[in-house]
């Protein structure tokens, strides 16, 4: 399950990237995003205009399966996920994610930061929901995407976020795109080897820690 991400970016940057109409969210440059925090995300609105907003990480209730993280084999088989597919569609925008592994004679676990050096700002596929409180404030809550991992990851990274690219973002947010048999393409598991995962401090565990640190590769000597 993936539990920690992080954007290593602000707003603006991130708008750029994707195309983005109007930026309603501030939460740019997070360095240990957790379930149940906020976290910016990319959907289009009622007027299928492309913005950027904030949603809490974790759908209703948060103890089912599909809260944090779905796993892409899964879709069309529930409800909820399947009317998900069709109109509430996101990109969760995401410098690198974090993992752990068991490491050195001990096997000591170690948080593990995973990037994918040539793309420095990723597009994670997530489905979200919302509602409004009774005093009309709108909320949000997403999920992001997952598969099983292939390569070298596959030993200590049992998931791994579903990355979209160019062409990928543009259907995934298209909101006149309805049918899963033509978005099922773009969602294929990350290839190992265009990633790169190094060690970080083990304080990503706590999701009260938030600090650039979080993304600095440390040395532990051999942690193969």
């Amino acid at each position: 399950m993936i539990e920690r991400f992080a954007l290593t970016a602000d707003m603006e940057e991130v708008a750029v990237r994707f195309g983005v109409r109007q930026v309603m969210s501030e939460q740019g440059n997070r360095f240990n995003v957790a379930p149940t925090q906020t976290a910016s995300i990319i959907m289009n609105d009622r007027h299928d205009r492309r913005v950027l907003q904030e949603s809490r990480w974790g759908l209703f209730p948060f103890w089912a399966k599909d809260a944090i993280n779905t796993d892409h084999d899964t879709l069309g088989e529930k409800p909820f996920l399947h009317r998900m597919l069709k109109t509430q569609r996101c990109v969760i925008p995401c410098s690198g994610f974090y993992g752990q592994k068991m490491i050195g004679k001990e096997r000591d676990p170690r948080a593990m930061y995973t990037t994918v050096p040539t793309q420095p700002l990723l597009a994670i596929a997530g489905f979200y929901d919302s509602w409004r409180h009774f005093g009309g404030r709108e909320e949000r809550a997403f999920t992001m995407l997952t598969a099983a991992s292939a390569g070298h990851m596959s030993a200590w990274q049992p998931k791994v976020p579903i990355i979209l690219d160019e062409d990928g973002v543009e259907e995934w947010l298209n909101p006149k795109e309805r049918e899963f048999s033509r978005l099922r393409k773009h969602l294929e598991p990350l290839e190992g080897y265009l990633t790169r995962s190094y060690p970080v401090t083990n304080a990503v565990h706590d999701e009260q820690y938030e600090s650039p640190d979080c993304v600095l590769e440390i040395s532990i000597g051999d942690f193969a």
